[in-house]
């Protein structure tokens, strides 16, 4: 299995780019500062949830502003933290439904915003939640993403593209790097290719580790992703991209032969695509691969 970034050491987020431990980065609701709420909370960040709390409001109300949300739309914020992206959410009309696997951090979020009309505090693990049974339909995804679960939520948006037409994802800059990159790099890998045959994947800036509370060693990008409207994902094309990426040192004639196609029938079908023969899979547009499958199955002349 392709991962969509690499394994931290510790949950933490101490450890150099090379080994990021992605935090959990949650964010406040601008009534209270930071440390006044930790402390009336009882609230001290844990290393198993990798907590770093944002304390610029402003970087809240431009990820909420990127989202787009209008009045009545539907949202899903998975880890609101202590809510500065949960009030403007709600104070642009949306009914956010927010999932917060910390105690202490939903007993601060009802206490706080529980009584909103729009507002439904769900406490657990998005990861073991049906998300179908829970949300009333099509959502827009927004969230701080904490590391340990960036796979598995970007595998959600894979695997359930029908349910998030729309996400606004903050991530470790190393991650939204791999996601946005194009041919001739070594950063994408198979899961962003497959992500990107699916939505349209934009950078919207950066956000540095002085926004937080412990601040962390790594720098975030906040991400957008639109579903491409009719966008499928075929079967063959996704087996292929794993297979390639698994050895993304071979040629990609010379790994899927016999798999997808001939080898002479691979090597007509790159050359069709304006490719040479002896391309690699980080040589190859995201877009480029149902092409290539579907080249790959006409015999050459």
């Amino acid at each position: 299995m392709v991962e969509w970034g690499r394994p931290a050491s510790t949950p933490s987020r101490g450890a150099a780019p090379t080994t990021p431990p992605i935090a959990k980065r949650s964010v406040i609701t601008p009534k209270s500062p930071v440390r006044e709420v930790l402390d009336r909370y009882g609230i001290v960040p844990r290393r198993r949830f990798g907590q770093n709390f944002l304390h610029e409001a402003a970087v809240g109300e431009r990820i909420v502003e990127a989202a787009g949300v209008a009045d009545g739309d539907d949202v899903l914020e998975v880890g609101p933290g202590l809510g500065a992206l949960t009030v403007p959410l709600l104070d642009a009309g949306a009914n956010v439904v927010a999932v917060e696997v910390d105690a202490r951090i939903a007993s601060y979020l009802r206490d706080e915003i529980g009584d909103r009309d729009r507002f439904t505090l769900v406490e657990g693990d998005v990861l073991r939640i049906d998300l179908e049974q829970l949300l009333p339909g099509p959502v827009t995804l927004v969230s701080n993403l904490p590391y340990s679960i960036t796979g598995p939520v970007l595998s959600r948006l894979l695997n359930g593209a029908d349910l998030f037409p729309r996400a606004i994802l903050m991530l470790q800059k190393e991650v939204a790097a791999r996601l946005v990159a194009g041919a001739g790099g070594k950063e994408i890998g198979a899961p962003a290719v497959l992500l990107r045959l699916l939505y349209r994947v934009r950078r919207l800036f950066t956000v540095g580790r002085g926004a937080f509370i412990p601040a962390p060693e790594i720098t975030s990008a906040v991400l957008t992703l639109e579903r491409i409207p009719g966008s499928k994902l075929d079967r063959r094309v996704k087996d292929a991209v794993n297979l390639a990426y698994r050895q993304r040192r071979k040629m990609l004639r010379k790994t899927l032969s016999g798999v997808v196609a001939e080898e002479r029938c691979l090597t007509a079908a790159l050359e069709r695509l304006g490719r040479p023969g002896t391309a690699r899979p980080e040589d190859l547009e995201p877009e480029e691969w149902p092409e290539l499958i579907r080249a790959a199955g006409d015999p050459p002349p």
